[in-house]
């Protein structure tokens, strides 16, 4: 494998178009408000809140037409971003860094939010990126993006919350994660078609 073959399956580019109808890339029972999103009732960000980031959701989506064989489940990843720096020259992309592995993310996302500002069009090209590796996400995401904020990577099929969490803390992960199953349900949650319960 080339040195250029090792950099583009690391990166990645979700162009966020806000002229998208991106209801097609959301799970049924998506309402994307002005301030948050909403799945089965449920919103996101108190999701995170509750089962600390990162932290994912599996729901079903509408059958494809196009492509039937396609996995009908999208897995919803809620991270938060832990720093941000602004690019040298007016050409160049902002950088944020993530509290989640990319790895597994990169090759199923298909769009990413802010989640206090979903709606947003003020966007900017941003590269997101972690303290784990080189691998890279560029996105268009709001140009207030910043520390503290919470986004959310809509990737298509299941992903499991071991394949998000930073290598630096899976050994804690799988610990919380048995704890948490056994009292709570779990951090990951999979969406059946009812909604939840509080």
């Amino acid at each position: 494998m080339t040195v250029l073959h090792a950099v583009l399956h690391s990166t990645a580019f979700v162009w966020n178009d806000p002229r998208r109808d991106a209801r097609q890339l959301w799970p049924k029972d998506t309402v994307i408000g002005a301030h948050d999103i909403v799945v089965a009732g449920r919103a996101l960000s108190d999701l995170a809140r509750e089962r600390r980031t990162p932290c994912i959701l599996i729901a079903p989506v509408a059958p494809s037409a196009a492509h039937p064989e396609a996995d009908p489940h999208v897995t919803l990843v809620v991270a938060r971003i832990t720093a941000r720096e602004e690019p040298p020259g007016w050409h160049r992309e902002a950088s944020a860094t993530v509290d989640c592995d990319l790895r597994a993310i990169v090759p199923l996302v298909t769009h990413v939010e802010r989640l206090r500002t979903p709606r947003a069009r003020d966007l900017v090209q941003t590269v997101l990126r972690t303290d784990e590796d080189d691998t890279r996400l560029h996105a268009r995401l709001p140009k207030a993006l910043s520390p503290g904020d919470l986004i959310v990577f809509a990737c298509t099929g299941a992903l499991a919350l071991s394949q998000v969490a930073p290598r630096t803390a899976a050994v804690a992960v799988v610990d919380a994660v048995a704890e948490d199953v056994e009292e709570t349900g779990g951090v990951c949650r999979k969406y059946r078609g009812e909604p939840f319960a509080d």
